[in-house]
């Protein structure tokens, strides 16, 4: 790690007693020196009482080794020199508490918020010397540079929010189960030392909650983290700092993008691009959509749910034609446009993360890019499915409203070529409904009326819908012409 990080991780782990890769070894930093002491022990008994004497009596921490207690017959007649009590400050004089307003009853912060009172020492002390038992305990020291948090967000906002938000992510990410529920963690605020805000953070096992390779739950055997695991701390360390500042504007910013693409599918909203379709073709498959939609709506219900649909052929046919029209409609330039603003600021906000972690060092191991970052995949399936099922509502309910309109006898021009579709379709649904209907209205008009002479076709279809007879006749006239001269070429 480079000396100029703002950010540094470093992780001081103790096998369980009945952990099977156990080697009865326990390693203590030596005293002003970065060099490692290996204390051998001479059986699992011996390592059970040393191990329980580190969490109760926590004299590999002791900077005074005189005062250091080494039983916990010694621990019991003075309640202090723990790993506990060392989170709380236990080690450090009442001029540094003072100096750098640290309260003890302040530091110690548990996974729920709350801060580890002395009261409740004993009784988590007891807790954790069962647990040594079958789970690891894992010491780590997360310090960054106080100009660099400082300038971002208040040191004791960070504090909670690594405790409360970025633990269980973080112990997930390791494999951890509901981290909530089946593990303890402490993080203990230290700023004892220039330019420097350190947690020092410790967390145990409080059942099996660890999937091994027989995929059965356990407690976890690997004593190490990995790079991944080691970069993803810091990672979501950092960008806790740096949220308000970069990260959440950039956010907001895609948030915004995706409401303006939403304009675009929203049928109170001017723009509603299914209401401006002149593409024959693709009206043609909305109709089509719309008469299998009606075929598996429950009666009772007005409206469908995408991803609701059954999973039978109908539905299969349904899903297909609806992202075929999705396909089709975003062909349009200013639909381009709309997405394409969303995947420039997904592009932003991958950029904020590379800088984030050039900046603190943090090398590409384990680096996720935005696009798959978790929150933002569901923010684009939530979009994605916004679409689809404007798209399928908006279909089911021009259905219903020519449904409504037959009974009315008040269709448009435009209506009374839906209408021939949509009742060619019916008929030959039975054999059709897991094909494709290739044609365009001009081939569904011709199917419809065939045999019939020019006038006789006319009056046909006017005569069922109730128009003006010549006035009508002579338009829908003109344009079944154009479209038949059209077609021919």
């Amino acid at each position: 790690m480079n000396n100029d990080s703002k950010l540094i991780f470093i992780t001081h782990p103790y096998y369980a007693v009945n952990n099977p890769t156990n080697n009865l070894k326990i390693y203590k930093k030596a005293k002003n020196s970065d060099h490692w002491i290996v204390i051998n022990c001479k059986d699992k008994n011996d390592y059970r009482k040393k191990i329980k004497e580190y969490i109760i009596g926590f004299y590999e921490y002791s900077r005074d080794e005189e005062k250091a207690h080494t039983s916990i017959k010694d621990y019991i007649n003075k309640n202090e020199d723990s790993l506990f009590d060392y989170f709380m400050g236990g080690k450090k004089s009442d001029e540094v508490m003072k100096e750098n307003q640290m309260k003890r009853e302040e530091m110690a912060m548990l996974k729920n918020g709350t801060f580890l009172l002395d009261k409740d020492v004993p009784t988590m002390q007891k807790r954790w010397c069962n647990y040594i038992e079958d789970s690891n305990i894992q010491l780590a020291v997360l310090s960054f540079n106080q100009n660099y948090v400082d300038e971002n967000i208040s040191i004791k906002e960070l504090q909670k929010k690594i405790a409360v938000d970025v633990m269980p992510k973080f112990l997930s990410y390791c494999g951890y189960e509901n981290p909530k529920e089946n593990l303890e963690w402490i993080v203990a605020l230290h700023n004892d030392r220039d330019n420097n805000y350190h947690f020092h953070i410790s967390w145990i096992e409080k059942n099996k909650c660890f999937r091994n390779r027989e995929n059965k739950l356990a407690h976890k055997i690997r004593l190490t983290l990995s790079d991944n695991e080691i970069n993803f701390l810091k990672r979501q360390a950092s960008l806790t700092i740096e949220r308000k500042k970069l990260y959440t504007p950039a956010l907001i910013e895609l948030e915004k993008d995706f409401k303006n693409l939403k304009q675009y599918f929203n049928p109170k909203d001017q723009n509603f691009t299914l209401k401006k379709l002149k593409d024959l073709k693709l009206e043609e498959k909305i109709i089509k959509l719309g008469f299998l939609l009606d075929k598996v709506r429950d009666g009772k219900t007005k409206y469908i749910k995408y991803n609701s649909l059954p999973k039978n052929d109908i539905g299969k046919e349904i899903r297909k034609l609806t992202s075929e029209i999705k396909k089709e409609l975003f062909n349009d330039n200013t639909l381009k446009k709309a997405k394409e603003e969303i995947y420039n600021s997904i592009d932003k906000i991958n950029s904020i993360l590379l800088d984030i972690d050039r900046r603190n060092n943090i090398s590409d191991v384990g680096f996720e890019k935005a696009i798959n970052n978790k929150m933002i995949r569901e923010k684009l399936d939530k979009n994605e499915n916004y679409i689809l099922n404007a798209i399928v509502n908006h279909a089911l309910y021009n259905f219903n409203n020519r449904k409504r309109k037959i009974k009315k006898d008040n269709f448009t021009l435009e209506d009374a070529i839906n209408q021939f579709i949509y009742e060619e379709y019916k008929k030959d649904f039975a054999s059709k409904k897991n094909k494709t209907i290739k044609y365009l209205k001009i081939n569904l008009l011709r199917n419809f009326l065939k045999g019939k002479t020019y006038k006789n076709k006319i009056m046909y279809a006017l005569d069922r819908l109730s128009y003006e007879q010549d006035k009508a006749a002579e338009e829908f006239y003109k344009m079944f012409y154009e479209n038949e001269n059209n077609y021919e070429k």
